[in-house]
């Protein structure tokens, strides 16, 4: 590639997670719950695709309390980068997860005999005791005890003698968009906990909002709140509305690998899906559906350069796009391109991005590929 400036970054397409925007979303969340509430901060997918060793290590210097993964592979990753804040696994484990879950201390959910059993049996032949979470539907229909099986099973953990209940919970199906079912779910909890309370069981930390719940203003009876999406800036889908303090902490960027000129009349890409109405300039970027930008976004979507939108034409390959740059003088090699973020006093946002695939923000971004190289921009 030869190029007529000084590129500032190494790659041909990245990934910057600003960190200063992580730990601001995390004490405007702190403020939307409310005094004494702590926080598992949700890390899971890579922690939304920011980067969930770096992020994690924000969120716990700012103050976080403890974290949350899916799978037992994300939480072995943050145990073996030295992160030692206790680790609740949100998702349920295999038997084969059992041992290494409990021997590197992270919190397992329970929500069944059946997996109080695995659990038990895989702590005591470790000569441990592990903490466990029980989860509870509510009505999310998707994972956990049905409410009156909740009650045995917090029973049947208090007298165990290999595990401990670290915390009860469950999950909002439709909070902010159905109000009599987020009340149902509620009561169904806060029947659980009444219950295991007077079967003379401790229910350890209740939880059960997430960001959600959060932005709804539920749930003020739990301990502890559970964001995922707002500590990265982003909203749920129908709070695109609400004026809440979050900083988007994620950018897309890339440098051009070609500039030219095309004629009218010329194709572009496979299919040659786009075709010059007049003579124009063409940009190319290395950035493509192998690091996570899909197909939809053929003849779909925009970039920013110089401060302006200039539209992406063409298929998008497996590992690049091309970018109509003939409404914009002078652009150089040197000049980087915002496929999410800012320039100047324009944005593409990852709701707007997530409004071109039909999807929602949390894809846009857990969708970005490891291929991308994440630059961690820290203040100092």
């Amino acid at each position: 590639m030869s190029g007529e400036g000084p590129a500032r970054s190494p790659h041909r397409a990245w990934i910057e997670i600003d960190h200063a925007a992580v730990s601001h979303n995390l004490a405007v969340i702190r403020e939307l719950a409310g005094a004494g509430k702590q926080v598992i901060a949700v890390v899971k997918a890579n922690a939304y695709g920011h980067g969930d060793v770096e992020v994690s290590r924000t969120l716990l210097a700012a103050g976080a309390e403890r974290l949350g993964v899916a799978t037992l592979g994300e939480g072995l990753r943050l145990r073996a980068a030295g992160i030692t804040a206790p680790i609740l696994v949100l998702w349920g484990l295999g038997e084969p997860e059992a041992e290494p879950a409990i021997a590197s201390d992270l919190e397992p959910i329970v929500y069944s005999a059946d997996t109080v059993a695995m659990l038990e049996q895989a702590a005591a032949r470790l000569g441990r005791r592990a903490s466990v979470q029980l989860k509870v539907d509510s009505g999310m229909g998707r994972q956990g005890a049905e409410p009156e099986l909740a009650i045995n099973l917090a029973v049947a953990i208090a007298r165990s003698r290999h595990l401990q209940l670290a915390g009860t919970f469950s999950h909002l199906a439709v909070p902010g968009e159905d109000d009599s079912h987020t009340d149902v779910q509620l009561l169904r909890l806060a029947q659980v906990l009444d219950a295991m309370r007077s079967a003379g069981v401790d229910p350890g930390l209740v939880h059960v909002s997430a960001s959600g719940g959060i932005v709804a203003g539920v749930g003020s009876f739990a301990d502890a709140v559970r964001p995922g999406l707002m500590l990265y800036g982003l909203k749920p889908q129908w709070a695109l509305d609400r004026e809440i303090d979050l900083r988007p902490a994620l950018s897309v960027r890339a440098l051009p690998l070609r500039i030219f000129n095309l004629p009218a009349g010329e194709g572009i890409g496979y299919g040659l899906r786009f075709r010059t109405r007049g003579g124009t300039r063409i940009a190319t970027l290395g950035i493509g559906y192998g690091d996570g930008w899909p197909r939809i976004h053929a003849n779909n979507g925009h970039a920013l350069v110089r401060g302006q939108r200039v539209p992406i034409v063409g298929a998008i390959s497996m590992d690049g796009l091309t970018i109509d740059i003939g409404e914009v003088d002078g652009v150089t090699y040197g000049d980087e391109f915002a496929l999410i973020g800012s320039q100047g006093e324009a944005r593409i946002s990852a709701d707007e991005v997530a409004d071109e695939r039909r999807t929602i923000n949390y894809e846009v971004t857990t969708a970005l590929r490891e291929r991308l190289p994440r630059i961690h921009l820290r203040d100092g």
